[in-house]
């Protein structure tokens, strides 16, 4: 009887098998497109908008899956919350074969102009995460990829949807870091305000990692995201269903156009 010896794993880089430690997915299973909400459970309304969307997998806040716009491969995957676990994903993806990544997802406006549902096509995400300073100096500004944003902005009008380009800041907190109170009807800080002087947008949490992290490994990367809320009015979309609907559609077609663009200028391919 022969027996089965598994390959040991490196704790420096644990992969094993061509296989990541989080990522639910091998090689040749990840598409050069994907597509990056934060919730798990927004990856299954990419059904109702890809075609032939399945689920390959879910491992911790990962879930991941595939489908198709206008002919070519889209993948989604969920981040979860934050700079750390988004970091995971981009790095796990992009040693699978991902080429354009877009996060989708929601921020909380800080812009009292900006309507719920509007969205913003993040042309720089102010620096606030922890995650991201590993991949780009203190100093440096942190920007979306032109074309990522060019595509954006004309997959949203394409589809009539109210948008604008702009700055988000990415912060590590969801409450006193975006000036929430942490208890009911208790003190907080005026975070906003500071950040708005800095002609931020809007606060979210992923963004700047989603860019830093794409960049050094020659990922071209954007941004969209929907306002859930706006902190200047206080007020809250309680139903963002189709907003997130929305969101899907928009990267998709960005992703394919930008994807089609560089495959149609040689010295933009990644060197292999």
């Amino acid at each position: 009887m022969t027996e089965h010896i598994v390959p040991e794993r490196s704790a420096r880089f644990p992969w094993r098998g061509g296989r990541p430690p989080h990522i639910p997915a091998g090689p040749g299973e990840v598409p050069r497109i994907v597509l990056l909400p934060g919730d798990p459970a927004r990856v299954d309304l990419a059904a109702e908008t890809l075609s032939e969307f399945h689920i390959v997998g879910q491992n911790r806040e990962f879930r991941f899956g595939i489908g198709c716009w206008d002919g070519a491969p889209v993948g989604v995957c969920s981040t979860g919350i934050g700079g750390p676990s988004t970091e995971i994903a981009i790095v796990e993806l992009a040693n699978l074969g991902m080429e354009v990544a877009i996060r989708i997802g929601g921020m909380g406006a800080i812009n009292p102009d900006i309507a719920l549902g509007e969205l913003l096509v993040v042309t720089e995400a102010l620096r606030g995460s922890g995650a991201a300073a590993h991949y780009a100096a203190p100093q440096a500004r942190v920007l979306a990829d032109p074309l990522v944003v060019e595509q954006l902005c004309s997959a949203a009008s394409q589809f009539g949807l109210p948008s604008r380009r702009g700055m988000a800041a990415t912060t590590d907190s969801y409450y006193a870091g975006q000036g929430r109170p942490y208890r009911a009807g208790g003190p907080c800080n005026d975070v906003t305000s500071a950040w708005a002087a800095k002609g931020a947008d809007g606060l979210e949490m992923e963004a700047e990692t989603v860019l830093a992290v794409s960049a050094a490994l020659g990922v071209a990367a954007g941004a969209v995201l929907a306002a859930h809320n706006n902190r200047a009015t206080d007020r809250w979309l309680e139903d963002y269903a189709q907003t997130q609907r929305n969101l899907i559609r928009v990267g998709a077609v960005a992703g394919v156009q930008v994807l089609r663009a560089r495959d149609s200028t040689p010295a933009a391919r990644p060197s292999t």
